[in-house]
């Protein structure tokens, strides 16, 4: 992938990425989480271990296997969206350098 070719799909995944945290909705999350995992595997490698925070993106305060209602589910589409918008913006800043 070229060094343009990056910056322009990382572009195009921060604007989705804004539009899912400013209106959270399962399945755009889920088709951009899928989206910016590929870009930044094809680009960076393949991560087989996440850092412990990335793990603990997203948890809510209610007990492990709890159901999330309405406003859980889009309190955590909007954390984990956040917390990845952070590393595909730290990523695209590194890159562009």
């Amino acid at each position: 992938m070229s060094r343009s070719a990056f910056l322009s799909t990382t572009d195009e995944l921060i604007v989705e990425g804004e539009r899912i945290v400013a209106d959270p909705g399962w399945e755009p999350f889920r088709a951009w989480l899928i989206a910016s995992d590929q870009l930044l595997e094809r680009v960076w490698g393949r991560m087989d271990r996440y850092h412990l925070a990335w793990l603990n993106v997203g948890r809510d305060s209610a007990p492990p296997g709890s159901k999330l209602d309405d406003a859980g589910t889009r309190r955590f589409i909007s954390e984990v969206t956040s917390a990845k918008l952070a590393v595909l913006r730290t990523m695209r800043s590194s890159v562009e350098r």
